[in-house]
């Protein structure tokens, strides 16, 4: 496993000056997040644009294995924030469901030409039982949009990675509930991203998912809280997860992918303060992979 951040860590950064800084501390592989995808996004032709950061973040020694898919239909800074929304990959009206396909397109090319192997993506669809669909007809909603991404990142380096999400809106919750659906999409290009905070809010064994998804694991958010909410907190603080066993299962499953911390409750803090904590994830990071829970092996 190689050490992570998720790049929402300096969201306030700009994309080149974030990938400067994370270099200066130490970070060598990271995972893009929206904030800083819909940055790039916005500079014009996705693979003009991916093609050029690739080799501005190679030359400073970073690279992204991982990348995270739009959360938000814009970006966080002052002039993109009209309009905002949460984005919703599979929702009821067929245009916004038609914009949703057109705006995954320009992501896939981004993560593609970037050379990400596992794009994260929410499934989206929560909304569709609410509005009165079938259990069965919003599971087909699903599998359209799936089927759609996929072919999108067909033949190219991006895996498809879909996380576990919290709440019952999501209706799944287990690594089975998963598989069906990318069984029923037709696709062999997806993978599980486990979020270990949506995890343990949703009640779920860390390590048995783990064992559960085996193979289908490809990537992470790893995460602490304090039991009920997504507080996006580092390990081996006042969080409630158990670590150890955590680390033991995911050797158990010879877990390859990016060890890759989500923690942006942690950058609520001058920027100095911001830089030190960097470094101390980027020792406590490594110490996980190398040390964590070996006793219990």
């Amino acid at each position: 496993m190689r050490i992570s951040m998720w790049t929402s860590y300096l969201i306030e950064w700009t994309p080149h000056d974030m990938v400067r800084t994370l270099a200066e501390h130490g970070w060598r592989t990271l995972e893009l997040s929206d904030e800083h995808g819909h940055d790039l996004l916005e500079q014009g032709d996705p693979e003009k644009t991916g093609r050029e950061f690739r080799r501005f973040a190679a030359d400073h020694g970073v690279s992204f294995p991982q990348g995270h898919f739009y959360l938000a239909t814009r970006g966080v800074r002052p002039h993109q924030r009209s309009g905002r929304r949460v984005a919703d990959i599979a929702p009821e009206d067929d245009a916004q469901f038609a914009q949703a396909m057109d705006d995954m397109k320009r992501w896939v090319t981004l993560f593609q030409t970037l050379g990400i192997e596992a794009g994260v993506l929410h499934i989206g669809g929560g909304a569709l039982l609410e509005a009165g669909w079938s259990v069965e007809r919003a599971f087909a909603r699903r599998v359209e949009a799936l089927s759609t991404i996929a072919e999108f990142a067909k033949g190219g380096p991006t895996r498809i990675c879909l996380e576990n999400l919290p709440g019952p809106r999501s209706g799944m919750r287990a690594p089975a509930d998963y598989r069906e659906l990318v069984q029923a999409a037709g696709i062999s290009n997806a993978g599980i991203c486990l979020d270990t905070s949506h995890a343990r809010i949703d009640g779920r064994d860390i390590p048995e998912f783990i064992r559960d998804a085996g193979s289908d694991l490809r990537a992470l958010h790893i995460s602490d809280n304090l039991g009920s909410h997504d507080d996006h907190m580092l390990p081996y603080g006042r969080g409630v997860i158990d670590w150890g066993p955590v680390m033991c299962a995911l050797r158990n499953v010879s877990y390859t992918g990016l060890f890759n911390f989500e923690t942006p409750g942690e950058n609520r803090c001058p920027p100095p303060i911001r830089l030190a904590k960097l470094d101390y994830a980027r020792q406590l990071a490594q110490w996980m992979v190398d040390e964590a829970g070996r006793r219990d092996e």
